[in-house]
């Protein structure tokens, strides 16, 4: 019986290329040219996370009111047409 010689294969070595780029800003493709844009403007601005924390607790707080409008509505029509659908 002959056995056979494996084949030498040659080393990888990594020339640096990017086939793909795999960065995470890059993956999110769903994001318009003018949100990307804004994005970057954000963290070009280098905030601290104690100003990070700020902005980010202001925005909540214009947010959850018009939410809470919308759920107490919600939640109003849900309890009127309950009674009133019960005949």
């Amino acid at each position: 019986m002959r056995h056979k010689e494996k084949k030498q294969k040659p080393e990888f070595v990594d020339d640096g290329r990017t086939i793909a780029n795999m960065d995470y800003e890059n993956i999110t493709g769903y994001k318009s040219a003018e949100e990307r844009k804004k994005h970057e403007e954000l963290r070009s601005l280098n905030l601290s996370k104690r100003e990070r924390k700020a902005l980010y607790k202001a925005s909540m707080a214009q947010f959850l009111p018009a939410f809470f409008c919308f759920i107490a509505a919600f939640t109003l029509i849900f309890v009127a047409l309950y009674f009133f659908m019960r005949g």
